[in-house]
């Protein structure tokens, strides 16, 4: 082998950090962990912050130890590199300099949940329970790609200064397929945290998308209620309280719902089988609920106000295709399964970056969808009366790519995806198809305009007027 872990040792042994890593300009240390250091460094070419992740091969024992980290380490960058989530976070390089390998990962400026919870950090349940929702769709999506974290817990989430989620540390997860459901390093080592793993992770057993759940539903417990679900003075005791040690009820330890305590109780289930089968579902069982709560709050009466329904489904039958083909009494019923919200003058209907399965349609008043990124702030358009937005959503469930805000006194209907599949899948069903349908249909446009544009350029090289 050409470098061997001894070589590390005088890059981690040094009195400062290295001055550059591959391209990049080292700034400072900013965090350290058992087998790897995160620098903050500036990549000179493109003047933009960003955070590498170094693996500690001084730690490592001899050559065999090392080709297995670097083959651990290097997969998390490829794993990460499959996403492209902005709740998970995003790999831009990775190299080795001196016999170390690193990952140039974008820099997330927040605060870990750990953090925030031994900090006692003050956050609504509601928020909470929001912001799980986020961290449970973005592991959706990595499970539909295949892609296992297997070390969900409160330190592997930040929360960003804007209030929203960032998975990071894909370090031990795994491309789900036969044979990889082995959670020891050949030296014996766990990979995983004992308290958050769950019962099938600490037998070794082949792992599906419902280890993560289980992991989810322990940080949600700790969140909420400020307490680890499971304790133990050391490692065999803490994996002996996972597998046999059922918690305390969340509900004596915190003033939540006994809904909510019911979902994350079945996410914590010590039989996989027991427990949600997706992350989705687990999302959309809490999403269910503050959707139920909302409509119940306090001051949820004075939204109560009327509109003519027949105007304003005459306005979305004339407007939006995918509406053209609901019969009224369809469209009465997904109206009737909606929430009717009002919006002061600049309050947001929709937040960039969020993840949520709801459009609006809009009643009366007006908004702009704007992209309001930290460097700018632009409206792209403007809508009335009988307009729709975030209809996306209800397609790719996946952050929005802009915000919407109310341009003046505003009054929308807002329909939740996730409120409509499961209170009225066929109708759901429907939206789907004919949101599908004009999705195929834009896309048919756009490849014909490129065609049209490849066949003059063709033209052009050909010297044909």
């Amino acid at each position: 082998m050409a470098q061997t872990p001894s070589t590390g040792s005088e890059f981690f042994d040094a009195p400062l950090p290295p001055q550059k890593i591959g391209r990049y300009c080292v700034r400072k240390k900013i965090g350290q962990g058992a087998m790897g250091v995160v620098y903050l460094a500036l990549d000179d070419l493109i003047h933009r912050s960003v955070a590498i992740k170094t693996l500690r091969t001084d730690r490592l024992s001899d050559d065999a130890a090392y080709l297995k980290a670097l083959d651990l380490f290097m997969q998390e960058a490829r794993i990460i590199g499959q996403l492209n989530h902005s709740h998970i976070t995003t790999i831009y390089d990775m190299g080795v300099q001196g016999g170390v390998p690193f990952i140039v990962m974008e820099f997330i400026d927040g605060c870990t949940i750990k953090t925030l919870i031994a900090r006692q950090v003050a956050f609504p349940v509601r928020e909470k329970l929001s912001l799980i929702i986020m961290v449970a769709r973005a592991l959706h999506y990595a499970h539909q790609r295949g892609v296992l974290h297997r070390d969900i817990k409160p330190a592997n989430i930040m929360i960003l200064k804007n209030r929203l989620p960032k998975i990071t540390d894909f370090g031990i997860a795994r491309i789900m397929q036969a044979g990889t459901g082995n959670l020891s390093r050949a030296d014996g080592e766990v990979l995983g945290t004992p308290l958050y793993m769950s019962p099938e992770q600490i037998r070794g057993e082949v792992l599906d998308q419902r280890s993560d759940i289980f992991s989810l539903g322990v940080l949600a417990y700790e969140w909420l209620s400020g307490q680890k679900p499971f304790q133990g003075r050391d490692q065999d005791e803490r994996l002996r309280a996972v597998l046999n040690q059922k918690p305390q009820p969340l509900g004596e330890l915190c003033d939540v719902d006994p809904e909510v305590v019911a979902i994350i109780g079945r996410a914590m289930a010590k039989k996989c089988a027991q427990r949600q089968q997706t992350a989705e579902e687990f999302a959309d069982g809490l999403e269910m609920y503050l959707d139920r709560q909302g409509k119940a709050a306090p001051g949820a009466a004075e939204h109560q106000f009327s509109f003519d329904a027949r105007r304003i489904i005459g306005q979305l039958k004339k407007r939006y295709l995918f509406f053209a083909d609901f019969r009224d009494d369809e469209l009465a019923i997904i109206f009737k399964l909606s929430a009717k919200q009002q919006f002061e003058r600049y309050e947001h209907l929709i937040r960039k970056g969020t993840s949520g399965t709801t459009m609006f349609i809009i009643l009366s008043g007006s908004v702009a969808v704007v992209d309001d990124s930290e460097d700018r702030n632009v409206v792209l358009e403007e809508l009335g009366e009988g307009s729709c937005v975030g209809e996306m959503a209800i397609v790719d469930r996946l952050p929005r790519s802009a915000s919407v805000i109310a341009s003046k006194k505003t009054k929308a209907l807002a329909i939740n995806e996730t409120v409509l599949r499961l209170s009225n899948p066929e109708l759901c069903l429907k939206l789907y198809r004919n949101l599908a349908a004009i999705i195929s249909e834009r896309l048919r446009a756009s490849e014909a305009r490129y065609l049209e544009l490849l066949d003059r350029f063709r033209d052009q090289e050909q010297g044909m007027p």
